[in-house]
Order: structure tokens, then sequence, then C-alpha cells
């Protein structure tokens, strides 16, 4: 086994947690090399959980997601709580009254 199928083994094993966990796995890359590793660990991932990935590049960013995530009963509770916890806390920040970036606004003329 080469270097680089022993790291794409190495990440793929790494990433199942992730995976089971969330759904997907956001990592950036410099090169093509390594894009192309990441795009391999991905599938290896997926075939160890048994679980159909995708890979999208997006910049200098590989994202894999499993695309039938939330289907099963426990995964679409996960999301479901995840969001409504990220909704909360937009909700919360909005209610703050005295928000830290307008705490010391200086005005741009002294008054007179």
């Amino acid at each position: 086994m080469s270097s680089d199928q022993d790291r794409a083994t190495e990440l793929a094993q790494q990433w199942t947690t992730d995976l089971r966990r969330t759904g997907g796995v956001r990592v950036h890359f410099d090169t093509d090399a390594d894009r192309d590793l990441y795009q391999a660990a991905a599938q290896q991932a997926g075939r160890l959980l048994g679980r159909p990935v995708e890979t999208t590049v997006i910049g200098n960013q590989v994202h894999v997601l499993i695309t039938d995530w939330a289907q099963h009963p426990l995964e679409a509770r996960l999301e479901d709580a995840r969001t409504r916890n990220a909704i909360d806390a937009a909700f919360d920040a909005a209610d703050d009254p005295s928000p830290p970036h307008t705490a010391s606004v200086t005005p741009l003329r002294p008054e007179r």
C-alpha cells in the first residue's frame, strides 16, 4: 500500500465519526494532490459506513456529505435539534439590548 493510500485510509477512519454525527465533513486543501487525497478518503469513509457520500469542491475546500443523511429517524431528530438551536441562538443575540459591536460607537462629528 502506498503512503497516499495509507493516509487516505487514516483520514477515512477519522472522518467516519464526524460523518456519523453530523452527516458531513469539510476540509481545506492547498494542492491538487491534497484535494484528490481527500476525495479518495471520503469515498473510503462512505464504504466504511456503508453509506453513499458525495464530495464537492468549493474554492479550496472539499465538502463531504452523506447523501441519504437525515433519512434515518435519529439523524432527522439530530438535524432538527441543531436547526432549532441555531435559530434560538440567533433570536437570543437579537434580543440582547447592547450588542458588543454598538457599545463603543464614536460619533463622526463632535456634538456642539
